[in-house]
C-alpha cells in the first residue's frame, strides 16, 4: 500500500494516511515539529520574533572553516572558526558578524594578527583599519566557547537517545548564529567549507561534503574532517553525532560511475532504515532525469538521524527522524531547490519549500502513476485553500509565519501545479530544467523574479499576471458559472458566463486559463477559456445539444466554485418543423424540479404526455413521432412549479 504524506514545518509531515491530523492550528504544527513533551517548551520559540542578520552587507564570505571540540558531559562547544571573505563596496571600519552572546568570544585575529572587537547580544563587532580594508581580503579567525541557545527549530541541541548522548544542529532559518560566527543569511553563500569536529571516540560525526580524514587522537577522542567543496549557505552547514550505525548504498549515474549514499542512523533504527532508505537511488535517478544530474555528485548524498521531528535538507546529508517515502523525496529534491539554488531572501522561501513539496508529487507520478500524483495534489490544494497572506512572505521575522505549511509548502506546490497546466507539460518541464541548469543561478541564489524570467524565456509567454496574483497576491478565485444553450441552424450555441470573487483586493480577480467541459447525450468536449475579467461571457459552438457544463473538473486551479446554474428557463422550438416523421423538443430547467411536457391538439385536448418526472438541472431533448396522429397544428407545453411555456409545431403527412 502506498502512503501519501505531505510535509510541513521544516520538512515535517502533516498528513499521513493512517493517522491523519489537521494542521489548521499552530499548536497542531508544533505537535508535529516537536516531541509531545517539548511542545510547551518550544511554543514560545516557534512564535518568537527573530531579527534578520545584522552582518555587514559589504563583506562577501568565501569560506567557512569550523574547528569544533564538542563535549556532552558537560555539554559544551569550544570553537576556532576561520572566515575568509572579500571586501566589497562602501566598507565600514567595523565588520559585523552574527553570533549569539551565549557563545563567548575569547579572542580573534584578522589576517593573522590579534585584533580588537566587542560582542553584543547577537553580533561580534570587529574593528578594522583602513590598511586592512584596502587589502580587499579579510581572514577572520574567531576563538569562542559556550553552550548554544536553542532557538527556532532547535539550532543546536544536546540530547539523548536510549540513554546515549546525541548532538545535532538545525540552523534554518536564524540558528547558525547560535553555534558559530557567520553571516546568517541565505544570500551570502561561501564557496566552500570545512567542518572539523573533535568528540568522544565512540561517536560518529555526520556533516556536509566528503570525509577527508578520521583521526583517533589517542585520548578517548576522535577528529572528523568533512570538506564541502560546493558553495553552501550558513544555515545548511550541519553536524550530527552519536553512536550511529552506518551503511551505504550507491547511485550508479553512468555505466562506470557511482556516488555513495551514506547513512548514519541510530542503532535501534538500523533495520527500518535499511529497508526504507533503499528507495533513494531510484529517487536520485528520477530527479536527475527531471532537473539535471544530482548537483553534489562529486561528494555524496545521505541521511543522519536527528532528534526533533521531520527532516531538514542539510547539504549532501539530510537530517531526519522519519524514513517516510515522501519525506525522503522532499528532502532529496531540496538538494536542487534550496541547496544548489537557494532562496535569496527568506521572503522567497517558497522557491525552496514549494518546489520540494511539488517534487514529491512528480516523484509519485513518475513511480506510481497519475492517480498517485492527483491524490497527493488534491491534499495540497485543500490545504492551500486555508493559507493566509501572500506566498511571498512579507514578515519573515516570525518562524511560525515563515514556515506555514498551508501557505509556503502547500500553496507553493499548488502554484507549480497550476503553472504546469498554464504552460503545458513540455514547456513546464523544460522550464524547470532550464531553471535548475541556469549557470547564473546554479550554486547561487534566486528570487521569484529569476524563476519567472526563466519560465518566460522558455515559453515566450508573459507570465506577469500569473506570478503577480499567485505569489504576490492572496487567496484564490471563487467561481460561479451560468449558461444556457440555443438551437441554431448549424448546431448549438452555448452562452457561458463566469463570475468570480476573491475576498480581497489583491487581486480583485484572477486571470487564468480555465477548462470547461461541455457534455450532452453520449458526447463531451473540453475547451480552455482565458478568463481575464471579473465577469466574462463566451459563446461556444457545438454540433450537439449541451446538457451539463463543468468548470475545471480535473482540478488544475486552486479555487472554490458554485454549482453550475442557468438564469433562464427555456423551451426551444422543435426541430425539424414542420416535420413528417419525427421531431425533437429541447428544453432547459435551472434547478432540480418536477417537469411535465405534454402535447395538445388545437381544441386544447391533451393527446400525449412526453415527460412527467422530477429532473435535475440541465438541458433535455425529447423526440416525438407523429405516426398515429393526423396532419395539423399541435401545441407542446412545458410545465413546472411556477413556470409554464407553450410552443406550437406542425405535423405534415
Amino acid at each position: 500500500m502506498i502512503r501519501y504524506v505531505a510535509i510541513v514545518g521544516i520538512l515535517l509531515f502533516y498528513f499521513v494516511e493512517l493517522h491523519a491530523q489537521s494542521l489548521g492550528s499552530s499548536d497542531a504544527v508544533l505537535e508535529k515539529v516537536y516531541n509531545p513533551g517539548d511542545v510547551t517548551r518550544y511554543r514560545e520559540l516557534f512564535g518568537k520574533t527573530t531579527l534578520a542578520s545584522s552582518a555587514s552587507s559589504w563583506f562577501d564570505v568565501t569560506y567557512y572553516g569550523l574547528n569544533l571540540t564538542i563535549t556532552t558531559d558537560p555539554p559544551h562547544i569550544r570553537g576556532d572558526v576561520l572566515i575568509h571573505g572579500i571586501v566589497g563596496v562602501n566598507p565600514s571600519s567595523t565588520l559585523i558578524l552574527d553570533l549569539m552572546n551565549t557563545m563567548h568570544v575569547d579572542s580573534l585575529r584578522v589576517n593573522g594578527t590579534s585584533n580588537s572587537f566587542h560582542q553584543d547580544s547577537m553580533t561580534v563587532n570587529i574593528d578594522l583599519d583602513s590598511a586592512t580594508l584596502a587589502s580587499g581580503f579579510l581572514g577572520i579567525e574567531i576563538f569562542y566557547q559556550g553552550i548554544p541557545s536553542e532557538t527556532g527549530f532547535g539550532s543546536f541541541v544536546f540530547g539523548y537517545h536510549d540513554g546515549t548522548p546525541w548532538v545535532w544542529s538545525l540552523s534554518e532559518p536564524y540558528g547558525a548564529r547560535d553555534w558559530f560566527p557567520c553571516k546568517d543569511h541565505p544570500s551570502d553563500k561561501a564557496d566552500s567549507a570545512d567542518i572539523v569536529v573533535r568528540c568522544d571516540s565512540s561517536f560518529k560525526v555526520g556533516s556536509n561534503g566528503t570525509l577527508r580524514s578520521l583521526v583517533n587522537n589517542g585520548d578517548g577522542t576522535s577528529t572528523y574532517h568533512w570538506h564541502e567543496r560546493y558553495p553552501i549557505a550558513s544555515y545548511l552547514i550541519s553536524v550530527a553525532l552519536t553512536n550511529y550505525a552506518q551503511f551505504s548504498d550507491w547511485f550508479h549515474y553512468t555505466d562506470t560511475d557511482s556516488m555513495e549514499i551514506l547513512n548514519y542512523v541510530l542503532p535501534e533504527h538500523l533495520s527500518a532504515a535499511r529497508e526504507a532508505l533503499a528507495v533513494t537511488p531510484e529517487m536520485l535517478r528520477i530527479f536527475s532525469d527531471m532537473f539535471g544530474l544530482y548537483p553534489f555528485i562529486r561528494e555524496k548524498y545521505g541521511h543522519s538521524d536527528f532528534g526533533k521531528g521531520g527532516a531538514m535538507e542539510h547539504q549532501t546529508m539530510t537530517s531526519t527522524t522519519t524514513y517516510n517515502e515522501n519525506t525522503i523525496a522532499h528532502e532529496l529534491a531540496h538538494q536542487w531547490f534550496g541547496d544548489m539554488i537557494t532562496c535569496r531572501t527568506w521572503k522567497d522561501l517558497w522557491l525552496n519549500e514549494g518546489f520540494a513539496q511539488y517534487a514529491s508529487a512528480l516523484y509519485l507520478e513518475k513511480k506510481y502513476g497519475t492517480s498517485a500524483y492527483w491524490s497527493y495534489m488534491n491534499f495540497q490544494l485543500s490545504y492551500a485553500r486555508t493559507a493566509e497572506g501572500t506566498l511571498a512572505v512579507e514578515d519573515t521575522s516570525v518562524v511560525r509565519s515563515l514556515f506555514s505549511g498551508n501557505r509556503v509548502y502547500s500553496k507553493g506546490a499548488s502554484v507549480l501545479h497550476m503553472l504546469r497546466h498554464v504552460l503545458g507539460d513540455s514547456i513546464f518541464f523544460q522550464s524547470m530544467w532550464n531553471y535548475a541548469n541556469d549557470p547564473t543561478l546554479q550554486y547561487r541564489t534566486a528570487s521569484t523574479h529569476n524563476f519567472q524570467t526563466v519560465c518566460e524565456a522558455t515559453s515566450g509567454i508573459d507570465l506577469s499576471y500569473f506570478f503577480n496574483e499567485w505569489v504576490f497576491g492572496e487567496r484564490y478565485p471563487d467561481y460561479s458559472i451560468s449558461w444556457y444553450t440555443d438551437k441554431r441552424s448549424s448546431g448549438f450555441i452555448t452562452t457561458l458566463t463566469i463570475e468570480q470573487s476573491t475576498g480581497t483586493t489583491n487581486p480583485p480577480y484572477f486571470v487564468m486559463p480555465v477548462d470547461i467541459k461541455l457534455s450532452g447525450d453520449n458526447w463531451d468536449t473540453t475547451v480552455t477559456l482565458f478568463n481575464n475579467l471579473q465577469r466574462q461571457e463566451w459563446e461556444i459552438s457545438t454540433l450537439h445539444g449541451v446538457t451539463s457544463v463543468a468548470l475545471d473538473l480535473q482540478g488544475w486551479v486552486l479555487k472554490s466554485h458554485h454549482e453550475e446554474y442557468t438564469k433562464q428557463f427555456i423551451l426551444h422550438q422543435n426541430y425539424p418543423n414542420p416535420f413528417s416523421d419525427s421531431t425533437h423538443i429541447v428544453y432547459r430547467i435551472p434547478s432540480r424540479m418536477h417537469v411535465n411536457l405534454s402535447l395538445f391538439n388545437v381544441l386544447g385536448q391533451e393527446v400525449e404526455t412526453l415527460v412527467d418526472q422530477t429532473q435535475s438541472m440541465g438541458e433535455y431533448t425529447v423526440s416525438w413521432r407523429g405516426n398515429n396522429r393526423p396532419t395539423g397544428v399541435y401545441f407542446y407545453r412545458l410545465q413546472t412549479p411556477g413556470q409554464c411555456l407553450v410552443k406550437k409545431l406542425l405535423l405534415l403527412k
